[in-house]
């Protein structure tokens, strides 16, 4: 199972710098283009509102300038003003339709909103330009593709566009610790192939070893320490709004059910 990262906004696509002219070759990069730089730094520290500011008032001396949009937009997004990052991630794909950090983005900002219908179509935008082999996208890459709070716990969701690791896995709910380590995560994977996975020192969770496993998906639950099944598809695999709220009603039952930290 691979791991996976902290969710992080999708910084920009590299720009290319201003061409000096010939009485200003030596000379340091153009104010402009220092704000696309300022930017980018405060994005990559996560001072959103800092980059917010930054590329605000670069577009109001260079409106059309996609950098300054997909910034902005960028920094709308790490402010949870979801509605605004749509806006300006539209604008952006307006005008370059194959910008796919913007569709990335806006499939976490639909999931944000919960339009799903919007959600679903950016997905499947994506997946199109990974089957047609369209550049700029891979079908070996990953997406973050939403995220949520139940009961105090961050969880982050990425889909993998080809099912990866022994259990073939397609989604992977994923909650850390404050150091930054996976605690636990719940993925939605080949039952055949998962259970063709386990080890003789697994723990088994809520199941019966002596079960009939059903050779589609499965939504299993995974620790450290111990692992077990959360819900079992067998008519092929589900939409991912029926997954997402299958964990959603299984993480509320069992945090709910765990005993307080001491």
């Amino acid at each position: 199972m691979q791991g996976v990262c902290r969710v992080v906004v999708a910084l920009m696509m590299a720009g290319t710098f201003a061409v000096p002219t010939p009485m200003t070759a030596q000379a340091s990069p153009v104010p402009s283009r220092n704000a696309i730089v300022e930017g980018k730094r405060a994005l990559a520290a996560k001072q959103f509102f800092q980059a917010k500011t930054t590329f605000a008032g670069f577009l109001l001396e260079h409106p059309d300038s996609i950098e300054g949009q997909i910034g902005l937009a960028d920094a709308e997004l790490g402010l949870h003003e979801y509605e605004a990052a749509e806006l300006q991630y539209r604008r952006v794909v307006a005008v370059q339709p194959e910008m796919w950090s913007a569709h990335k983005n806006l499939v976490v900002v639909e999931a944000a909103l919960d339009r799903w219908d919007e959600f679903d179509r950016e997905r499947a935008l994506l997946r199109g330009a990974r089957q047609r082999g369209a550049p700029g996208i891979t079908a070996r890459e990953s997406d973050v593709i939403d995220g949520f709070m139940v009961r105090g716990q961050r969880w982050i969701v990425r889909e993998y566009f080809e099912p990866v690791g022994r259990s073939l896995t397609r989604y992977n709910f994923e909650h850390f610790s404050p150091d930054g380590k996976a605690e636990e995560y719940i993925s939605l994977e080949s039952a055949e192939a998962a259970q063709r996975a386990l080890t003789t020192g697994d723990v088994r969770i809520g199941t019966d070893p002596g079960a009939v496993v059903i050779k589609d998906f499965a939504l299993n639950w995974y620790t450290g320490k111990a692992h077990g099944t959360v819900a079992r598809y067998a008519s092929g695999e589900p939409s991912y709004e029926r997954v997402r709220a299958d964990v959603l009603r299984w993480l509320r039952r069992s945090i709910a059910t765990k005993p307080a930290d001491k």
